[in-house]
């Protein structure tokens, strides 16, 4: 690893270093994988018999103990849409009637995952008018149990069942209000035999967050449920190693997705209310997690509270954030240094530097990832100014984004000939080409400065991408320098080579006749960005401020020049204007 470190120049020798190397895991599992998918399957050929749903017979509770505050508020819009008639989901409408869990098999797999899950009762909860919203929870859970009382492979798979579990016991008062002793026997009476199921299928779920979600789902209906005292020690147990295994000594999740953090402690937040107000023992590890998430959560944010879009997340971040970290009393202030999930910040005064230092998330965690190794995006007090595109939706208006805005060129970094840096598979998944990162991070005189190094083009055209970017003490310069270097570097003839600098919307920006770049914020400060010889353009762009919502845009593109025999490389700077 020395060796490797020795080839990045610039560093003083005399400055405290810090140091990290990451290196993909690319394990496929497959035959663990195989065996999983192969178990799940005779499984459930014998859920569907007769026998099955007598085993799923049990005690009958008569009522629950207690109901956990939703740390994360819904959406009173949406929740108005159902008193309207409708419930909307991501671009998608279906009509409630008493047909409604009919119709929906009309939708999308994700609005019926949705509707499923009853995420939507976060969303009831935040109207005005709550008989009205109980009403309209009572019904449509009443319209439900007869469709769903009994197993159904969609319907009862174990992140949905889990997701719906939850948010049955965290929104109770909406749907066990009721005085109908029949109707809320039979919510009561579903609710101990889906979690009876969870038991045994809780394994199912697939890596990373959706066992987070089964492991609470069973935590929860053992606390809250009478005589659930065996679902609970199994789902304490299972929750304490998967959160073990899925969020890293930084604070990061393994998915290196920021959002599935902000779910994470929303988890947590419920399992540890449900423990308080049943007087049960709260494990030390639970609000020791939340104190150690907190500072990544704040780590991905800029000065307007926007999340740099990077591994997955939107500018949003997560629907409640700050409800989110409010409510976990984790006072962490940001860190600046996330090796282990490959975050890099750089805050000087009121500019805010946040990179990506490391490689995509394993193979079965990369289904949101982004192929942006090396990109960053950079902002001064409430202005946003260089952004990465963020991640689209399926259901937007232009479908191809989804896939389109998780290439490296929707990204503030370098890209080869159009190719990304990491493969972006027909399932989703990130393929082969980012394996290992070295970053340098060194605080200097004037400010401090991060280098990293990555191998995605390694293989294809023989060279490796070295980034630095050093920001001024007083947060008015960042300066970047691109070099591709490697044993085979003449791969690169007849290639060309970007890097792509993408703007906010906020941002205008104008090409003066010298060729630099002037960018004038909302705030009216005037930033000026230059290259030295390269050629500079102005393109057009796309930004997401929210998954489906595409945004027109502009972004700035340097073409790095590509000459035989010397080592391509691209100094730029961009610089605010005194006035």
């Amino acid at each position: 690893m020395n060796a490797a470190f020795d080839q990045i120049a610039g560093f003083s020798s005399s400055a405290p270093l810090s140091r990290s190397s990451l290196v993909r895991d690319t394990s496929q599992g497959l035959i663990a994988g195989a065996l999983k998918r192969l178990g799940r399957s005779i499984r459930e050929r014998g859920y569907g018999t007769q026998l099955y749903n007598h085993r799923l017979k049990g005690r009958h509770p008569v009522q629950i103990i207690g109901s956990p505050d939703d740390p994360a508020p819904g959406n009173a819009t949406l929740g108005s849409a159902i008193f309207g008639g409708d419930m909307l989901h991501c671009g998608e409408q279906v009509r409630i009637s008493p047909n409604f869990w009919q119709d929906i098999h009309k939708a999308s797999s994700e609005f019926q995952r949705y509707a499923h899950s009853f995420h939507w009762l976060q969303d009831l909860a935040q109207t005005n008018d709550q008989k009205k919203a109980r009403d309209a929870a009572e019904t449509i859970l009443a319209w439900w149990i007869p469709v769903g009382e009994f197993w159904q492979p969609d319907i009862w798979a174990a992140e949905t069942l889990a997701r719906r579990l939850i948010n049955w016991l965290a929104h109770a008062p909406l749907i066990l209000s009721s005085s109908d002793l029949v109707y809320r026997s039979a919510t009561l009476l579903a609710m101990a035999r889906q979690t009876r199921h969870l038991m045994r299928s809780h394994g199912d779920a697939a890596d990373g967050l959706p066992q987070i979600y089964t492991a609470t789902a069973l935590t929860l209906a053992g606390l809250l449920l009478p005589g659930g005292e065996g679902w609970y020690a199994r789902g304490v147990k299972t929750l304490e190693k998967n959160i073990k295994g899925f969020i890293l000594p930084d604070g990061g999740p393994n998915s290196r997705n920021a959002a599935d953090a902000i779910r994470t402690m929303q988890l947590l937040i419920l399992v540890r209310s449900a423990m308080i107000d049943t007087n049960g023992d709260l494990p030390p590890w639970v609000q020791i997690t939340l104190d150690r998430i907190a500072p990544f959560v704040r780590t991905m944010r800029h000065g307007d509270g926007a999340f740099a879009q990077i591994g997955g997340v939107s500018a949003e971040g997560s629907h409640g954030t700050d409800a989110i970290l409010a409510a976990s009393e984790a006072r962490g202030k940001a860190i600046e240094n996330a090796a282990h999930v490959g975050i890099q910040r750089l805050q000087m005064r009121t500019s805010c530097m946040i990179m990506d230092c490391g490689p995509p998330p394993k193979p079965s965690l990369s289904e949101k990832a982004h192929a942006s190794t090396g990109a960053f995006e950079f902002s001064s007090g409430q202005d946003r100014i260089f952004v990465n595109m963020g991640p689209a939706s399926a259901k937007g208006p232009v479908a191809q984004l989804a896939t389109l805005s998780r290439a490296t060129a929707a990204h503030n970094t370098l890209i080869i000939s159009d190719r990304n840096s990491s493969r972006i598979l027909e399932n989703g998944r990130i393929g082969k080409g980012v394996r290992e990162t070295l970053t340098l991070r060194e605080s200097i005189e004037d400010g401090g400065r991060i280098k990293v190094m990555h191998d995605g083009y390694l293989k294809r055209f023989g060279v490796k991408h070295e980034r630095t970017l050093t920001l001024t003490k007083d947060g008015k310069k960042l300066s970047g320098s691109d070099r591709l270097f490697g044993p085979k570097h003449k791969k690169l003839k007849g290639q060309t080579v970007l890097l792509r600098f993408h703007l906010h919307p906020h941002v205008q920006a104008h090409v003066a006749p010298d060729g630099r770049i002037s960018l004038e914020t909302r705030s009216g400060k005037i930033w000026i960005f230059q290259a030295l010889g390269s050629d500079i353009n102005l393109e057009d762009s796309l930004y997401l401020p929210q998954p489906d919502s595409p945004t027109p845009t502009q972004q700035i593109t340097v073409k790095m020049p590509v000459k035989t025999n010397e080592t391509p490389q691209c100094d730029w700077v961009l610089s605010e204007m005194d006035t």
